[in-house]
């Protein structure tokens, strides 16, 4: 793979785009770039999982003009955790969902967009994004 096809984000970016928005937060909310497991003990608090290329599709234009152009996907997962009735919910996840629309941040992709999976527990929330980025790579 050269090395212009890779992910044009990564998670150290994420990671500090969330920190801005967590820091004025009272109290701080903990970003974390180590993203848990499935049986991991989770704390509250913003994590953030590794930008991963998802794969590639061959890109229609490029099969018109004989080009060699295709659509990779990259993804990554936010993961938030907090209480019920957490009076910092909104900001955090407000913050989450106008990621998705931030052109600045994700300049270079084609589409960009994110699933949420909500579980909610006996005093717990728990939010986990699927963001899934369109570029162009070309071959």
């Amino acid at each position: 793979m050269a090395l212009s096809n890779l992910p044009l984000v990564n998670k150290a970016g994420i990671v500090t785009y969330l920190k801005d928005v967590a820091k004025v937060q009272t109290p701080i909310i903990e970003v974390s770039s180590t993203f848990p497991s499935e049986d991991d003990n989770i704390a509250y608090g913003l994590y953030v999982d590794d930008v991963t290329d998802n794969g590639r599709s061959i890109n229609q234009l490029g099969v018109q003009s004989c080009a060699s152009m295709y659509n990779a996907e990259d993804q990554f997962n936010i993961l938030y955790i907090s209480f019920q009735n957490d009076p910092q919910a909104p900001v955090i996840l407000n913050s989450i969902n106008n990621l998705a629309a931030n052109v600045n941040f994700f300049d270079g992709y084609t589409s960009v967009e994110f699933d949420r999976d909500v579980t909610i527990g006996q005093r717990s929330e728990i939010h986990n994004y699927t963001f899934t980025l369109t570029r162009l790579e070309f071959n």
